[in-house]
């Protein structure tokens, strides 16, 4: 008779595997980690991707750029004596670096180390332009600038008009003043009436520190005409100191 075989034999020849259990949030976990390791993935391929970018905008801007060059002004020194307008040294030297331009119709007569003596013969007329280096107030000195011009044109009984300040003719003079004077002349037994101004001008002390002293007479009748005359040569004089 055959015995039946023993059990525990039979068990151990048998191999029982005991099934595999796995919690269900191992899968989940497993899929997060597996997103995570992705993203950061195309996190790092970005980085790089915009560190490209950025080199070659950094290189696109080094690359140097064609500029005009533009000129630096040249320094200005200013100097000593610094001008408020133009100076125009045009016509006949007076003194000083002052100049006249001689009306048509005029003639220069004398030059002197102070000045020069100008004339019109069919007026009667005469003018001359005095340059004095220690300028001083213009009003005071208008009459004895009268006096002084009288006596060389032999006129007698002047008769003063009043000393006013007149306004400058350009920056460049800084005082500016005119008296009117009437006289009478006798030549021949035959006694002609004159009438004539004086005129002062003072330079700025920083562009020209002179005066000017502008004298003028004609016959009365040509007063007017003359006296246009002589104040357009008193406008080269001023624009020349």
């Amino acid at each position: 008779m055959h015995e039946p075989p023993d059990r525990q034999t039979e068990y151990r020849q048998t191999e029982y595997r005991e099934p595999e259990y796995r919690r269900p949030g191992d899968s989940i976990s497993n899929t997060r980690i597996a997103l995570l390791a992705l993203g950061l993935l195309v996190l790092v391929v970005g980085l790089f991707a915009g560190a490209g970018v950025l080199v070659r905008q950094t290189d696109t801007s080094a690359q140097p750029v064609a500029v005009r060059a533009t000129p630096t002004p040249a320094e200005v020194i200013p100097s000593r004596n610094p001008r408020r307008e133009p100076d125009l040294d045009v016509g006949t030297p007076v003194e000083q670096g002052v100049f006249v331009q001689i009306a048509r119709g005029w003639t220069k007569q004398t030059y002197d180390h102070l000045g020069i003596r100008v004339t019109s013969f069919e007026r009667g007329a005469e003018a001359r332009f005095y340059v004095v280096t220690n300028p001083v107030t213009s009003l005071p000195l208008l009459r004895p600038d009268v006096d002084a011009f009288a006596e060389t044109q032999d006129l007698r009984d002047v008769r003063y008009g009043r000393a006013v300040p007149v306004p400058p003719p350009n920056l460049n003079v800084v005082e500016a003043a005119r008296i009117s004077f009437t006289g009478r002349r006798t030549e021949d037994d035959l006694v002609y009436s004159f009438a004539g101004e004086c005129l002062r001008l003072r330079g700025a002390p920083t562009v020209n520190d002179v005066s000017v002293s502008i004298c003028f007479a004609a016959y009365v009748q040509d007063l007017d005409t003359v006296r246009a005359e002589v104040r357009q040569m008193t406008g080269t004089v001023a624009k020349s100191i």
